[in-house]
């Protein structure tokens, strides 16, 4: 078996110890002369920094990707302990942590810390990521590309140029589409708008409020489209 130990840069030890411990890893080493040098663990996780003045945070092209068994605990465990430590999760800037991604391979977040080393972190998917797919055969490649486009490239412009030619909000009433698949292209339409124009299109919103209005969000799929929703936005 094989175990992988990054070695990254930062430049105060300190910082990025007192960073690591409010997410919840344990200080196993730390020297701060005459080579400042740390070793932080969560679980088997084990990262190692050194102390260096040369690096930038915002200059730091340092990225590694770390697989884990349950994503979901490990964003909950970071996120709640962001919270605590800076009374907010941060979302932009440095640090920062993304919103849940569900990515055609693995459900993912992406989190940045104080000495601006970026790290993905995910699990597998078993089965299709249910935000990524809708039954339709007719419109599922389409949207498929779409939801790609904004999560996994996260290009806003071109996601909003595509979804203005295969889903447009003035036609999405006329297609023949189930209203779960229409609420995944709805929960993708307000996101690109909001990541886009940072504002809330509120055509789009009317039209997702009222399926949940019809629907039961108590039921599984529905409850996945309702827990979505306020990820998208922000209420934490």
């Amino acid at each position: 078996m094989f175990k992988i130990k990054p070695i990254l840069p930062c430049p105060s030890i300190k910082d990025q110890v007192s960073f690591y411990v409010s997410l919840g890893f344990k200080t196993v080493q730390i020297y701060t002369r005459p080579n400042p040098y740390a070793v932080v663990s969560y679980g088997s996780l084990e990262l190692h920094f050194y102390g260096t003045k040369r690096i930038l945070p915002n200059e730091n092209p340092q990225m590694c990707y770390i697989e884990v068994d349950d994503v979901n605990r490990v964003y909950e465990d970071f996120t709640a302990g962001l919270k605590r430590h800076f009374g907010k999760i941060p979302r932009s800037g440095i640090p920062r942590i993304s919103k849940m991604k569900y990515l055609e391979d693995d459900r993912r977040f992406m989190m940045t810390d104080v000495g601006g080393n970026t790290f993905y972190i995910g699990t597998p998917n078993a089965v299709p990521a249910f935000y990524r797919t809708i039954e339709s055969v007719e419109y599922a490649k389409n949207f498929e590309t779409l939801y790609d486009l904004i999560y996994s490239k996260e290009d806003s412009h071109s996601a909003f140029n595509m979804l203005e030619k295969f889903f447009p909000a003035k036609d999405l009433d006329s297609k023949n589409i189930g209203d779960l698949d229409l609420a995944k292209i709805l929960l993708v339409a307000l996101d690109i708008h909001l990541q886009r124009d940072k504002v809330v299109n509120q055509s789009i919103n009317d039209k997702l409020q009222k399926l949940f209005n019809i629907h039961n969000t108590e039921s599984p799929d529905w409850n996945k489209i309702s827990k979505q929703y306020h990820e998208i936005f922000g209420c934490e």
